[in-house]
């Protein structure tokens, strides 16, 4: 169990003012803090919370890894006026060897009713290093907290684990949050993720289509160690209203090796961490002189970048002869045989703009400053090349074949003008 404080802030016109009336109660006045997957009323419906400045409203109450909760306030702005309801759901929470922290959800793509939602869990070490887990299983629940779906995921490789979630063809539109649960030497770790479901999307065009993901993996074993990049005590900059605290590298692996020290000391409770955004957000405010750092491990490119990439080498391989026209993904993607070319120059177009990264300050800490930088400029330069000649090598065959087991060649014959044809000459000849 550890505390944590929830909170709203009611403005008008932008600035913070405080409502006639804040409680917390549903709109049906059956909770106003309920556990979604017990029932259990944390907090009744009409508590009052703490008002502690001017148009902030928090309530600390005691939370369970792993459990869902919704929230709903009532604000009510005027005397007179009609009480507006607003609900949020929260968790679940991460525990990491004792550590309970909040964790945002990572968006993890747009899915069809009457389709296939593909979740991925990765565990690694801090440095990268792929670790497994035991007792491995997924919650879905959707936006009211209401499970969907449980299950246990395959495990293609070491520390990566695959849900197939068979979206039913009259799956409600809407947000859907997933729970992976899993151990680690005795201790359970959570993670959250958040996928859409939409009618209108379309699957060929989507980042998260099956065909893609697939080549998105393919590619990240050249790149790999881009992906998994591990940073050590990095000082994090403070926004105006201290709390929130900004680290420079954006998406963030949901490692187990992830911490945050507030002036040194391990943080254990009481914040909640945004692994897409790098961003800590404290349920206090801090002062001027507190000091946040953080160790975390994160991959340079987003899923985006990659589909570019794969999609910029596809089209590229199709200007080679003979022309072609293939896509990454639908009917028409790019046959198997052609793939180590297409992902190699993907792989040439991600070590390039890496080593474009590497001309700024903030990039080069990465590799132990400027000089670092240089050293690994050098060796990325050697890399890249290497994968040029291949894509080049590859891609100048394709011209070549295969061509089909029986082939018939046909070479007319012609005589000169006012001549007979071979054949007519023969008949001639033979007095026939």
């Amino acid at each position: 169990m550890a505390n944590r404080t929830i909170f709203i802030e009611y403005t008008e016109n932008d600035e913070l003012t405080n409502a006639y009336s804040v409680t917390l109660a549903s709109e049906d006045g059956t909770y106003g803090i309920k556990s979604v997957d017990s029932g259990v009323i944390i907090a009744p419906s009409g508590t009052v919370p703490n008002n502690p400045s001017v148009g902030r409203y928090e309530y600390t109450f005691d939370t369970t890894p792993g459990e869902v909760y919704l929230v709903s306030w009532r604000i009510v702005p005027n005397v007179g006026n009609e009480p507006t309801y607003q609900e949020e759901q929260i968790g679940p929470f991460t525990d990491i060897a004792d550590i309970d922290i909040r964790a945002v959800a990572d968006k993890k793509g747009i899915y069809k009713p009457d389709s296939t939602a593909l979740l991925f869990l990765k565990i690694t070490t801090i440095d990268g290093i792929p670790i497994n887990a035991s007792e491995v299983n997924v919650i879905i629940r959707d936006s009211n907290g209401s499970s969907v779906e449980t299950g246990d995921p395959d495990k293609p490789a070491d520390g990566f684990y695959v849900y197939e979630w068979e979206v039913n063809e009259d799956q409600e539109n809407g947000d859907y949050n997933i729970s992976w649960e899993y151990i680690i030497d005795n201790v359970t770790y959570y993670e959250a993720q958040e996928v859409i479901i939409a009618e209108d999307v379309d699957l060929e065009s989507t980042v998260y289509n099956p065909q893609a993901i697939a080549l998105r993996e393919a590619l990240s074993y050249y790149i790999a160690c881009a992906q998994h990049i591990p940073v050590y005590f990095e000082q994090a900059k403070p926004t105006h209203d201290r709390k929130t605290y900004r680290f420079t590298f954006p998406r963030w692996n949901q490692t187990t090796g992830v911490k945050i020290y507030r002036n040194n000391n391990l943080v254990t409770t009481g914040i909640e961490i945004d692994y897409f955004k790098g961003e800590v957000t404290f349920d206090t405010t801090l002062t001027q002189y507190d000091m946040v750092n953080a160790d975390y491990n994160f991959r340079w490119y987003s899923d985006e970048e990659l589909s570019l990439f794969l999609n910029n080498a596809v089209q590229d391989f199709n200007t080679f002869p003979p022309h072609t026209a293939y896509g990454i993904s639908g009917n028409s993607i790019v046959p198997d045989r052609f793939l180590p070319g297409v992902i190699r120059k993907a792989a040439v177009d991600a070590i390039r703009k890496l080593m474009m990264c590497l001309q700024f300050q903030e990039p080069q800490q990465v590799f132990g400053g400027p000089e670092g930088a240089q050293k690994a400029f050098s060796n990325f330069e050697t890399l890249k090349k290497n994968y040029e000649a291949d894509w080049l090598k590859l891609s100048e065959n394709k011209k070549l074949g295969p061509y089909p087991r029986t082939v018939i060649i046909s070479t007319p014959e012609y005589t000169l003008p006012g001549g007979r044809s071979r054949w007519f000459r023969y008949l001639f000849s033979s007095g026939q």
